[in-house]
């Protein structure tokens, strides 16, 4: 047999096998389908992480057996499992509303010359530090408008450094760190270079759906440890333990905590940093809101962790969120593959912001300024969410958010959130976006106190 003739007769072989594998997700998709029908019939839930634990074991198995790649065999699995769920179909008789999209709804109706009271939006409206608009003025003056290295440029890098070992007394090198656009990209990027696709991540919830949105995207899963009001909002170490599965690779810690406030204590934070340093996981650690915490809050940097990615902004602290700058530390080969994915999408943080936000990291007088007033506001949302009976609440530790919960059982928040809106003109954002918590909803504390003092009035009318 000539050599033409062998290789058209083995590519005849791969297309039928091709076919056949077409064949099989088919037959898989039918099967999928009776599972839905079943699950729909008997309410219940659409994922279930035992079966799937299992399915990752065996595909493990059958790829070392068989001497195929293992990172390939889960990314197939990855794909069967998304593609199973989508053909049992959705579960939930609501879209979900995540806070991004509520705040777009709430900018066309304020475009159409509507008023209303933002209790939706997690952006503060405190003021940038008037050095900051001074220095990014004059940098583009100085026409400092050009591209920079993806660190950063050393002047900021510097800054931060010296700006960690003032408030956390963590020595870094300026190879450690860079300079990132926003904290949303930090932990895109921190995501992206830690987690493959057919891999998970754990997260405790309640928490930014940010994190899930950007598993989603890399082709990765998400693997939640639900918390409670009745807990405190507290995870236990042991149910952290429990909620590895075969293919974690990953927990993210973010304290204080988006949306609940909720700060865990230094040592369960270093005893959960402690099992993932046992079972060889990354910690990626958002500490964006850490100069709104009114009770100790625990850092990466004082854990002791193996393997950690902190990831932070200036959009919070300095109320910079329009200048999307933010930074990254961790080893110096992870800050390399970070650089490289920021390199390949935007090149750098524009040239002048970086010299504003130099100015930003010498500014403790509005930091401290801004901090008393996040607190002023707990304390006025706390008095007003009192008077009303309906509702439950833990009083936030830090951040700047609370998320209350209605004592009613059937209660739900995405209805309420509508109707909310609609009739009372004010904007909330619903529990379901933050994990399954269709009895809460989030009200951030962005705006004065006058507003947030209105806007949980209407709540409580609405309420009754």
């Amino acid at each position: 047999m000539g050599p033409e003739k062998e290789l058209s007769e083995l590519r005849h072989q791969v297309a039928d096998k091709t076919k056949e594998m077409v064949d099989l997700v088919a037959a898989r998709n039918a099967l999928a389908r009776s599972i839905g029908a079943i699950k729909m019939r008997e309410a219940l839930p659409l994922e279930d992480l035992g079966v799937e634990d299992d399915l990752v074991r065996l595909v493990i198995t059958e790829c070392e057996e068989r001497g195929v790649d293992v990172q390939m065999g889960l990314k197939m699995l990855s794909t069967l499992l998304t593609e199973g769920k989508r053909v049992q179909g959705p579960q939930s008789k609501h879209q979900l509303i995540t806070p991004q999209m509520m705040s777009a709804r709430a900018r066309e109706i304020e475009a159409s010359g509507r008023h209303l009271l933002r209790l939706d939006v997690g952006e503060p409206d405190f003021r940038p530090p008037r050095a900051v608009l001074d220095a990014t003025s004059q940098a583009l003056f100085d026409f400092k408008t050009h591209y920079t290295g993806a660190r950063g440029i050393p002047e900021l890098v510097s800054a931060v450094r010296r700006y960690l070992e003032r408030k956390s007394h963590y020595h870094a090198k300026d190879t450690e760190l860079m300079v990132t656009p926003g904290g949303r990209f930090g932990v895109y990027a921190a995501l992206a270079t830690t987690v493959k696709e057919g891999e998970s991540v754990m997260i405790v919830e309640p928490n930014w759906p940010a994190y899930k949105e950007v598993l989603q995207y890399i082709g990765a899963r998400a693997v939640t440890v639900h918390t409670s009001l009745e807990e405190g909002w507290e995870p236990s170490v042991e149910s952290i333990q429990t909620a590895i599965r075969p293919n974690t690779r990953a927990i993210i810690l973010s304290y204080p905590a988006n949306p609940t406030g909720k700060i865990i204590t230094p040592s369960k934070f270093r005893a959960i940093v402690e099992v993932a340093n046992d079972r060889g996981l990354t910690v990626i650690s958002d500490e964006i809101y850490t100069d709104y915490a009114y009770i100790p809050c625990p850092s990466i940097l004082e854990a002791e962790a193996k393997k950690f990615i902190l990831t932070s902004s200036f959009s919070k602290t300095w109320a910079m969120t329009g200048f999307r700058v933010g930074y990254a530390l961790s080893s110096e080969e992870i800050i390399s593959r970070m650089m490289k994915i920021e390199s390949l999408l935007i090149t750098s943080v524009p040239e002048f912001i970086q010299h504003g936000a130099i100015r930003a990291l010498d500014s403790d007088p509005e930091v401290s300024q801004n901090s008393a007033a996040m607190k002023e506001r707990i304390e006025v949302a706390s008095r007003e969410l009192d008077d009303i009976g309906a509702l439950r609440y833990v009083r936030p530790d830090g951040a700047m958010y609370v998320f209350p919960q209605a004592q009613e059982e059937r209660f739900d928040s995405t209805e309420f959130t509508m109707k909310l809106l609609e009739q009372k003109g004010t904007t909330i954002s619903p529990g379901s976006g933050f994990g399954n918590y269709p009895r809460c909803f989030r009200i951030s504390l962005g705006q004065s106190r006058e507003t947030i003092v209105e806007g949980i009035r209407k709540i409580g009318e609405l309420l009754g």
